[in-house]
Parts: structure tokens; C-alpha cells; sequence
């Protein structure tokens, strides 16, 4: 099994790095959230991926992620019945692994079916088998009351369920009411 990779990256895609361990003639293809592939696949840089190797008929597929909490986060939603790991990587490339904790703790399915491809069995069932099994790293504070409302209301006004969310992250105080987390969110998206 392979737990870490430790090299220079020498190419990349939209989600996707390849990275040349030091002291190894080889190098590993890894796929990787898409925020990361963003960050890295210039190349040249030096990275340290925990990893995740999954074994299928169409042969192995290693899994790359910046830290150990992520791939805490990753290895709970492929043991999921339905989930498989492309799955579980498009969930924390849309969420992140706190948000991801944090709508499966608060029973927040509309914010999992946010992400592409995670339908309302999909979601009910991460929550279901997941809720209170998984603990925030503390880097995020909680989602806010309210903020599948706000989430709707977002969408209704064109917004993409990426910059919707990005948007709600940016509420500061999460006692607000919808309107005010509607609001908070709206500055926040206008100012990207």
C-alpha cells in the first residue's frame, strides 16, 4: 500500500498531478480535489500527497490529498454503500471535508445534492450512515442555520451551486436570519 507520496510535480490537469518521488525512476499519476490540481499543475513544486490506493477492474487509481483529515474524510464517504471514490472526490472538491462533516452532522441534504452527481438516496444515506461518526478539523466553523434556504435563494438568482456556496461560507455570524445571510452572502460574491 502506498500512504504517502513525497517528489516534485512534473505535470498536472484539472484533476490530476503527477509527481516524481525523490530517489525513484517513476513517477505516480494521482488524482487529486480539483482546488489542488488548480494549485500545483504548473509543476516544479515540491508536495507531500497522503494517499488512498483503489483497486477496480480498470486496474489501480491512486488518490491524493493535502492532508490526513481529508483523506479521513475521503476513506469514510467511499465505505458508503453507492459511493464510489470519484464520487466521494467530487463531494469534497465541491464542499471540502469540513463543510462535507458539517451538512451530513446538521442533516443538510440539499447541501450534499448541491454536488454533481449526489441525488437525494445518495445524500440521505451519507447521512444516515455517517452523522456524528466524523468530527470537524476546527479550521471551519459550522454551517450556518438556515443556509439551505439561503442556498436556494442564491441559486434562484442565477448564482452556480459553486459560487453559492462559496458565497455562504463567507457568512460571518450564523445566527443571522435568511435574509440577512442572503445579504452577507451577496457582498461577499460581489467582492471576489
Amino acid at each position: 500500500m502506498i500512504a504517502r507520496i513525497e517528489g516534485n510535480i512534473v505535470a498536472g490537469g484539472e484533476d490530476w498531478l503527477e509527481i516524481l518521488p525523490t530517489g525513484i525512476g517513476l513517477t505516480f499519476k494521482v488524482i487529486v480535489v480539483e482546488n489542488t490540481a488548480g494549485r500545483y499543475k504548473a509543476g516544479g513544486e515540491t508536495v507531500t500527497m497522503y494517499t488512498h490506493l483503489h483497486v477496480s477492474d480498470d486496474g489501480p487509481t491512486l488518490f491524493g490529498f493535502e492532508s490526513d483529515h481529508e483523506l479521513q474524510v475521503f476513506g469514510a464517504l467511499i465505505k458508503v454503500s453507492g459511493v464510489g471514490p470519484r464520487l466521494a472526490l467530487r463531494v469534497l472538491s465541491g464542499l471540502g471535508p469540513d463543510r462535507v462533516i458539517t451538512a451530513i452532522n446538521d442533516e443538510s441534504v440539499k447541501i450534499l445534492q448541491s454536488v454533481s452527481g449526489v441525488g437525494a438516496r445518495t445524500a440521505g444515506r451519507l447521512v444516515l450512515e455517517l452523522k456524528g461518526k466524523l468530527a470537524e478539523s476546527g479550521l471551519v466553523a459550522s454551517q450556518p442555520i438556515g443556509s439551505e434556504e439561503t442556498l436556494e435563494a442564491l441559486l434562484a438568482l442565477g448564482y452556480s451551486r459553486a459560487e453559492a456556496l462559496q458565497g455562504i461560507s463567507q457568512i460571518s455570524d450564523p445566527s443571522l436570519s435568511v435574509e440577512g445571510q442572503i445579504s452577507e452572502a451577496l457582498r461577499a460574491l460581489a467582492h471576489r
